[in-house]
């Protein structure tokens, strides 16, 4: 792994475990017995590393993406988020290190916000457009808006989570939320798939 990767690697797990905030570039550098110098060869400030690291988690969910919807129809996709909504207990929908990102560096928070917004975007009239291919969604769907509708939402609740103080209440009301939305914008054939699978 080449100098750069190892900082990559070695930044995340240390900040996954003990914050943003807490972790130095010495903190890293120690880790991996690597030198400042070195470390300031691939990343010019602690900021720089930290947006890259950002980067690379939008990345990672545009990959997700393609991944799961590969050979997949939406109401098997909508199978597993029924699931996973079925125990909000289990729900992680913001990552711990958004609460550090936006205290002590709300600049890069915002601009990460910025950019997960369109993705979210993107990705939500993706699913449109292939539910409504696969005709498991209503005929008179309009995307666009319902693309809008849904990254608002989303967008509204990772506000919430973030300075929520009862983060299970607010995971628990964000999908009822999606459940029901989805419910309504399914065809009659969607609602239909989507039960007998759900009961299987």
């Amino acid at each position: 792994m080449d100098p750069r990767e190892q900082i990559i690697a070695a930044a995340s797990e240390k900040m996954r475990q003990a914050g943003i905030r807490s972790v130095s570039v010495d903190d890293i550098c120690r880790e991996l017995g690597m030198s400042k110098k070195t470390f300031y060869v691939h990343f010019e400030t602690k900021d720089v590393l930290i947006d890259e690291l950002l980067r690379r988690r939008e990345q990672h969910i545009v990959e997700e993406y393609e991944e799961k919807t590969k050979g997949h129809t939406i109401v098997e996709l909508l199978v597993d988020f029924f699931q996973i909504a079925r125990n909000p207990n289990d729900v992680r929908l913001v990552p711990p290190l958004y609460y550090d990102l936006r205290k002590y560096y709300p600049q890069l928070f915002e601009e990460h916000i910025q950019r997960l917004d369109a993705i979210n975007r993107d990705l939500i009239a993706r699913y449109l457009n292939k539910g409504k291919a696969e005709k498991l969604f209503r005929e008179d769907l309009d995307v666009e808006l319902t693309a809008e509708l849904c990254a608002e939402l989303h967008q509204r609740m990772m506000n919430r989570l973030i300075t929520a103080k009862d983060e299970k209440h607010v995971a628990k009301v964000s999908n009822y939320g999606v459940r029901i939305f989805f419910r309504g914008i399914l065809s009659d054939e969607g609602r239909l798939l989507l039960r007998e699978k759900l009961q299987k």
